[in-house]
């Protein structure tokens, strides 16, 4: 009698803990269906949300942190003019975006993302990033919920002016010569990504299939859309869809970068995109759905291309290999006399000339000295003036070199003594930029 007991209160206890799950989930993503008992339960639950954070915080903090090594505790700072970083990153219940003067360390402005608010359009993950941010007018912000379906529009003031949930936007968005935005996506069904299926000997797999899309800036509403697929195919470019060591994500669009004049070498409203997976770049003309060029050079997983001159653009070479593809069966290699000393230790920006078809590197001697080094994601900027702003993800170390050597090393500091946040795609300005936004 008495383990019949325990059963049916072990039963009772699951059940009332899987009422109480229920009502926190609802009460956490705003229902507000418990009426006046919603605030209480809410608390209740952060509360116990919150011991948790502690203890993580103290044992071991959370992956939106970045340990920093002993050589990046000292900053180089070296700037005489002012530049300014918009960046975001998470701490706790929200997402902080600020725009700092790296010259004097400065606060100019902030914004934040509430985590609940985010909640009323999807379901919030706790290794969740918000990047890039983009400044608008009268310090509007635009900002992309990196990898979810939500791309945010907000005032000074944090308010939200629109969001749009079309599709799961991601990585580099740039505005064209109409001032609207240019952003890789996908698309997806309730947050979940809709794959395309490829066959091959009869077997089906599922694949990622990126988009571009462009969007009105001031309603937020997607003007036009086109699937890499489809631009691939209609132009016989499908071979090079195969080249991709990554048969489940087959392009890994990371930038649209739109061409704002026309030159003997692209027109206005040309499109540059960067392909991470099959280290391609390609130029794409939406107006005739023809690619133009396709570059294969020497860069390997790359991110970030500018335009820089009229017959050239920049290419951020992330200079990295592939590390998990694995063979089903086991390489047997013959001893060598013949080693080859073959060491990856930074990553470049490379210069591709139109008119010459050939490719040059940037601050390399900087690179190489200082090992500068992203696998993975990054970005750039070259400045007026010859400085290279560099942001090195994958260590969360933000530069400004040139040929000189480095103007500014740093980090952003966190609340949690020994590491820094981890940048998120930071976008930079000058005095005469921000004002004109001002």
């Amino acid at each position: 009698m008495k383990v019949v007991r325990k059963i049916a209160l072990g039963i009772i206890l699951i059940f009332l803990l899987m009422v109480w799950s229920g009502i926190v989930r609802n009460v956490t993503l705003g229902e507000k269906t418990m009426g006046l008992l919603t605030q209480p339960i809410k608390v209740f639950s952060e509360g116990v949300s919150n011991m948790k954070k502690a203890y993580t915080y103290i044992f071991k903090a959370p992956d939106y942190y970045i340990k920093t090594k002993d050589q990046d505790t000292l900053n180089i700072n070296k700037l005489n003019y002012n530049l300014y970083g918009l960046y975001s990153y998470r701490q706790g219940d929200a997402f902080n975006i600020e725009l700092k003067n790296f010259k004097d360390n400065s606060l100019k402005h902030e914004w934040k993302v509430p985590i609940d608010k985010l909640s009323e359009h999807y379901k919030v993950d706790g290794n969740d990033r918000l990047y890039p941010a983009t400044l608008m007018p009268n310090f509007d912000i635009i900002v992309s919920c990196n990898e979810r379906p939500g791309l945010l529009r907000m005032d000074a003031s944090s308010k939200e002016k629109w969001f749009n949930e079309d599709f799961i936007f991601h990585h580099a968005m740039n505005r064209d010569s109409l001032g609207n935005m240019w952003i890789p996506a996908v698309k997806h069904e309730n947050g979940v990504i809709v794959p395309m299926k490829m066959e091959l000997d009869g077997q089906v797999t599922d694949f990622r299939d990126d988009v571009i899309v462009n969007i009105d800036v001031n309603t937020g509403k997607t003007l036009y859309s086109k699937s890499l697929t489809d631009i691939f195919l209609e132009n016989n470019l499908d071979y090079l869809i195969n080249k991709s060591p990554y048969v489940n994500d087959p392009f890994h669009l990371n930038d649209v970068q739109p061409v704002l004049e026309s030159t003997p070498y692209f027109k206005e409203g040309d499109l540059f995109l960067s392909f991470r997976s099959p280290s391609l770049v390609i130029q794409y003309r939406p107006k005739t759905n023809k690619v133009v060029k396709v570059l294969e050079g020497p860069f390997t997983f790359q991110h970030d291309v500018d335009i820089i001159t009229p017959n050239s653009i920049a290419i951020l070479n992330n200079n990295s290999v592939v590390t998990k593809v694995t063979y089903d069966d086991v390489i047997e290699f013959k001893p060598t006399n013949h080693p080859v000393n073959r060491k990856i230790n930074h990553s470049n920006v490379l210069i591709y000339n139109f008119e010459e078809d050939a490719y040059s590197s940037v601050y390399e001697d900087v690179f190489i000295e200082h090992e500068i080094f992203t696998a993975a994601e990054g970005l750039y900027r070259i400045f007026p003036n010859g400085d290279m702003f560099f942001e090195e993800q994958g260590s969360g170390i933000l530069w400004v070199i040139n040929q000189y050597g480095v103007v500014l090393k740093t980090t952003l500091k966190s609340d949690i003594e020994g590491y820094h946040y981890l940048p998120n795609w930071t976008t930079t300005y000058l005095d005469d930029e921000l004002q004109s936004l001002n």
